[in-house]
C-alpha cells in the first residue's frame, strides 16, 4: 500500500551511485531530460547528507495525487475489474491486479478509463492476434487485452520504472509469458506487425506517430491522452486514412477507436 511518497531530484543518472536494492523504502527511479527522480516511502535527506549527494529538490506527496488525485481502490470499467493486490475482489470476472508503483495507469485517469472502455467494447466482439501497447506504463492496457482473450501483447516504454512496474504486474496476474516488454521510443517499435495498436500517450508524441507510414495497416487503433481540441486535430489528420468507429469522452479527455480503411471493420457494438 502507498501513503506519502518522497521524491528527490538529482541531476544526471543517480541510480548507479547508491546501493538502492538494500533500502526497503526505495520505490524506483524516473529518469527524464537529464534528471533522476528517486521515490521513497520515507524521508531520505539524512542519508543523502551522509553520502554527500546533494539533491536539487525534495517533494512529499500523497500517492493518489501523483496520477489521478483519487485514493487507490477497486473499480469496475465495463466488464473489467481493476484492483490492487491488497484489495483482491471476491467475485469472478475479468479482474486485473495493478500495483501502480509510480508509473502511469492505475485505471482512474480519464484517458486510461477511456482506453479500457473502448477495449472492452471492441474485444467483446473481436479478438486481436497481437496487441502493440505504446507507452505501456503499468501495463494495464496490455493486461486488459490479455485477460479478455488476446494471445499476446507487446508493451513499449522508454522508462525503466514503468517497465519494471509492468513486468511486476504481468507476474502478479500470471501473464508474464504472454506479455513482451521492450524499452524503446514508441516510433521505433511501429514496424512490429500487430492488428491492434493502443497508444495512451502525450499528444505531442501521438502527433509524430500518425505522420509515419509504418503507423498504418493495422485493423484497429485505440488512441488516447488527448484533450478535446487535440483529439479533433488528430481526427482531422486521420481523415481519409482511418475511420472513426467509437469514442469515449469524459471531462476534457477524449479516447478514439479507429479502424483502418483498407480492412473490413467489425460492426459497431
Amino acid at each position: 500500500m502507498y501513503g506519502t511518497i518522497y521524491i528527490y531530484e538529482f541531476k544526471g543518472d543517480a541510480t548507479g551511485r547508491i546501493p538502492w536494492a538494500s533500502d526497503r523504502d526505495y520505490i524506483g527511479c524516473w529518469r527524464e531530460a537529464g534528471y533522476s527522480f528517486l521515490f521513497f516511502h520515507r524521508q531520505k535527506h539524512d542519508l543523502f547528507e551522509r553520502l554527500r549527494l546533494p539533491y536539487r529538490s525534495e517533494l512529499a506527496i500523497r500517492h493518489e495525487d501523483w496520477e489521478s488525485g483519487i485514493p487507490l481502490r477497486p473499480i469496475k470499467i465495463g466488464r473489467i475489474g481493476i484492483y490492487q493486490p491488497w484489495n483482491a475482489p471476491n467475485e469472478p470476472g475479468i479482474n486485473i491486479a495493478i500495483d501502480p508503483n509510480m508509473a502511469f495507469g492505475s485505471g482512474f485517469h480519464f484517458s486510461t478509463k477511456g482506453c479500457l472502455t473502448l477495449l472492452d467494447r471492441l474485444l467483446s466482439r473481436w479478438l486481436p492476434r497481437r496487441v502493440l501497447d505504446l507507452g505501456t506504463g503499468t501495463g494495464i492496457l496490455s493486461l486488459a487485452c490479455l485477460k479478455m482473450g488476446a494471445p499476446c501483447a507487446v508493451g513499449v516504454d522508454d522508462n525503466d520504472l514503468a517497465l519494471r512496474t509492468a513486468a511486476n504486474n504481468g507476474r502478479i496476474n500470471g501473464l508474464a509469458e504472454r506479455m513482451l516488454l521492450i524499452k524503446a521510443r514508441a516510433e521505433e517499435m511501429l514496424p512490429i506487425e500487430t492488428d491492434l495498436l493502443v497508444a495512451n500517450i502525450h499528444y505531442s508524441a501521438l502527433s509524430l506517430l500518425v505522420e509515419r507510414p509504418e503507423f498504418y495497416g493495422r485493423r484497429y487503433y485505440v488512441l488516447s491522452g488527448m484533450i478535446r481540441g487535440e483529439a479533433k486535430a488528430i481526427e482531422e489528420r486521420l481523415k481519409g486514412k482511418l475511420e472513426l468507429v467509437d469514442a469515449y469522452c469524459e471531462e476534457f479527455w477524449s479516447t478514439y477507436l479507429f479502424s483502418y480503411k483498407g480492412l473490413e471493420a467489425a460492426p459497431p457494438a
